[in-house]
């Protein structure tokens, strides 16, 4: 476990999912902030870093019946997986997210006010993951397949992968920002007494969302981005 010190912590989830858990129970961001070494993180959250070493070796000795070892998947394999598990979630939920919002605002705006701000930033959120899942879906996983699979590469707008990563990546970012701000406003999505079922579900369903969206950019940023940039780097000196 020592070695895992040195090693950014959203590395660390990517390469095994079932750590993210232990840094969201310590606020540990592993998405926007993922190139952090775990040493770095635990001295910024003030926690022992042997305390978070056992928990991470805890958490991998005892993975969830469902669990599937991604860095283990070749590329194509690791885009079906995020598409099929986090991109089907996430365009699920947005069009529901945002229906219980609009609820919600209707009937519990007036006396929690930041419920106008959210929906706000929910709604820049998902101006942002929509069209951005598409780009993925349609131009750079297929790009990414046929990088893998060793088949004439589809015609696409950019010159190295390398160059749309470099957006994707910086829409992550932005992402995970609006989530921030969306997890500040509610309070780490704690209900207030006066909540209804409908209030406290969308807390839940955002807060999940959340979650999901950080195991997503992790796994693009810090798993599948990096081999796919070296998977084109060898197929072009084959040239």
């Amino acid at each position: 476990m020592n070695k895992l010190r040195n090693k950014p912590i959203g590395q660390i989830v990517a390469e095994n999912l079932t750590t993210a858990g232990v840094f969201e129970a310590h606020g540990m961001d592993f998405c926007c902030h993922g190139a952090q070494t775990l040493e770095s993180v635990c001295k910024d959250h003030h926690v022992a870093v042997k305390q978070i070493e056992s928990e991470l070796s805890a958490s991998i000795q005892s993975p969830p019946q469902d669990y599937s070892d991604i860095n283990v998947m070749k590329l194509n394999e690791l885009t079906h997986h995020i598409v099929t598990v986090h991109h089907l979630y996430t365009k699920k939920m947005l069009p529901v997210i945002a229906k219980h919002l609009d609820t919600v605002v209707k009937v519990h705006g007036v006396n929690h006010p930041a419920l106008f701000d959210i929906r706000k930033n929910f709604i820049s959120l998902r101006e942002e993951l929509e069209p951005h899942l598409e780009k993925e879906e349609k131009s750079i996983f297929p790009y990414i397949d046929a990088l893998a699979t060793n088949i004439p590469l589809p015609s696409v707008d950019f010159h190295k992968i390398s160059q749309p990563i470099i957006l994707l990546e910086q829409e992550h970012e932005n992402a995970g920002r609006i989530f921030d701000d969306i997890n500040n406003l509610a309070q780490g999505y704690k209900p207030p007494a006066d909540a209804c079922n409908t209030y406290r579900l969308v807390l839940r369903e955002l807060q999940e969302l959340e979650q999901d969206l950080h195991l997503h950019i992790a796994q693009e940023n810090y798993l599948l981005f990096p081999k796919a940039i070296k998977c084109e780097q060898e197929r072009l000196q084959k040239c």
